[in-house]
């Protein structure tokens, strides 16, 4: 009997210690400001390939003209490969504009981007549409956020074939 119990009680914890960060990873709703965006141009002084999200960071500045250190969270390394990203996609330097959804706060990090490398017009990211379900919202017709209305920059029209992905949806 005490066997049975050991055995049933590793088997719970065992479920436990998987399940409970299915539940805690992707809880992003109270994270992001999806009532506001900041569309602007930037500097990239940080790009990080790893799981679980590929992450860059970057230089702005604001209406202030005050000089901010920015990072956008992404997808997964695997799902970046699909989408064309590589881990020498973005360079210390690289002029950018970027288009995001600011964390809630004044925490100085996005989500949702959509970048454009200036130099040679490549795009990468998704097409403005963040979140998922009835709760999505185009990222293209938000508001700026206050405090950045004087660094809006206009996106270039995202005419790029694609296949339908998850991601996109």
């Amino acid at each position: 009997m005490t066997r049975k119990l050991a055995v049933l009680f590793v088997m719970a914890l065992g479920f436990l210690a998987i399940g409970v960060p299915l539940f805690a990873h992707h809880g992003t709703a109270g994270v992001y400001d999806y009532t506001v965006r900041i569309t602007t141009k930037a500097t990239v002084t940080q790009y990080i390939w790893a799981n679980p999200h590929v992450q860059v960071y970057f230089t702005l500045k604001n209406d202030k003209g005050e000089e901010q250190t920015w990072g956008i969270e992404t997808v997964s390394p695997g799902n970046a490969l699909a989408n064309g990203w590589t881990k020498n996609t973005f360079k210390f330097g690289d002029q950018i504009l970027v288009s995001l959804v600011p964390a809630k706060g004044d925490r100085t990090f996005g989500t949702c981007a959509q970048i454009v490398i200036v130099a040679d017009g490549r795009r990468f990211g998704g097409n403005g549409r963040c979140g998922a379900g009835a709760e999505a919202v185009d990222m293209n017709t938000l508001p700026v956020k206050p405090g950045y209305k004087a660094v809006e920059v206009k996106m270039p029209k995202d005419d790029r074939p694609r296949p339908d992905s998850e991601q996109e949806k």
